[in-house]
């Protein structure tokens, strides 16, 4: 884009929040079409179930953990030390610029579960709709092109705003990928965590070394690496109340598996994920983290 493209594009609302996003702390940045979602998820789950007369989503990636939280054996560290929720705070101040500059509603859109597992709406389903990455053979994380794993936020608008068009190139399987598939039956991600040795994933990739086929499962992956949160916090509440010794209550109270889920409540850490493998193995976005 040349310089006087360039200036024509920011003097849009669309180039102006874009731009606004990546000052604030986003990676990336893509706009999507609230019908979009029509023909993905059932109604109650829509930007526009959420916000009426939605007529734009604005959803930004960022990256969480830092090269060097990536890089340490205690993997405890690279969320607690290395996560910081930059998407979310890159999108609140979007959804402020929208109301505040462009007079028009905004909100973020709610991305943690109100029952089991489903979201009110999905970010990652956002992420691909703006254009921003495509699903992996790894448990469905969705990759972007240069960066790999990225932590996405959206804000609802009734912004009339320039649509993103969704990626026409699947981020995985990287090229490298197949080929190790080729040879070994296996990725790097699935090998990493094999279903058939009582790991999360499986999966195949077919001639056009596209995804054919891909298992995630969820509920073995959630007692590995999610060992500290609400979910952690209610069963620990319930084996307190009821112990009928009072010193062995105590000690539970005091004890640090407990002390740690009551810091991912407090401070929502601990409670996303305490296993990267498949990701510590995947190579794409590995360049951005190839540091000395």
């Amino acid at each position: 884009m040349n310089g006087a493209a360039h200036d024509q594009t920011m003097a849009t609302p669309t180039g102006q929040i874009k731009q606004f996003a990546l000052e604030s702390g986003a990676s990336v940045v893509g706009i999507a079409d609230p019908c979009a979602w029509d023909e993905h998820v059932p109604e109650g789950h829509r930007p526009y179930d959420i916000l009426p007369d939605a007529r734009s989503v604005v959803v930004v990636g960022s990256r969480g953990p830092t090269a060097g939280a990536w890089r340490s054996p205690q993997h405890r560290l690279m969320e607690v030390n290395g996560y910081d929720f930059r998407n979310d705070a890159a999108i609140h101040k979007v959804a402020n610029l929208i109301e505040s500059r462009f007079d028009h509603q905004a909100i973020q859109a709610p991305g943690l579960p109100t029952g089991g597992h489903l979201p009110p709406m999905s970010m990652m389903l956002a992420a691909v709709l703006a254009g921003l990455g495509t699903r992996s053979l790894a448990a469905n994380i969705i990759l972007n092109p240069k960066y790999g794993l990225l932590y996405y936020s959206a804000c609802i608008t009734t912004l009339e705003l320039q649509h993103d068009h969704m990626l026409e190139q699947d981020v995985c399987p990287h090229p490298m990928c197949v080929k190790t598939y080729q040879r070994f039956g296996k990725t790097p991600c699935l090998a990493a965590c094999p279903a058939d040795e009582g790991g999360c994933l499986d999966g195949s990739i077919d001639e056009q070394g596209r995804i054919d086929y891909s298992l995630f499962d969820r509920e073995r992956c959630v007692t590995r690496s999610m060992n500290f949160g609400i979910n952690s916090f209610q069963v620990a509440m319930a084996e307190i109340v009821a112990e009928s010794d009072p010193e062995t209550q105590q000690n539970m109270v005091n004890s640090d598996f407990f002390s740690r889920s009551c810091s991912a409540i407090t401070h929502y850490k601990e409670s996303v994920a305490q296993c990267f493998e498949c990701m510590r193995v995947c190579p794409i976005g590995r360049a951005e983290r190839k540091l000395k």
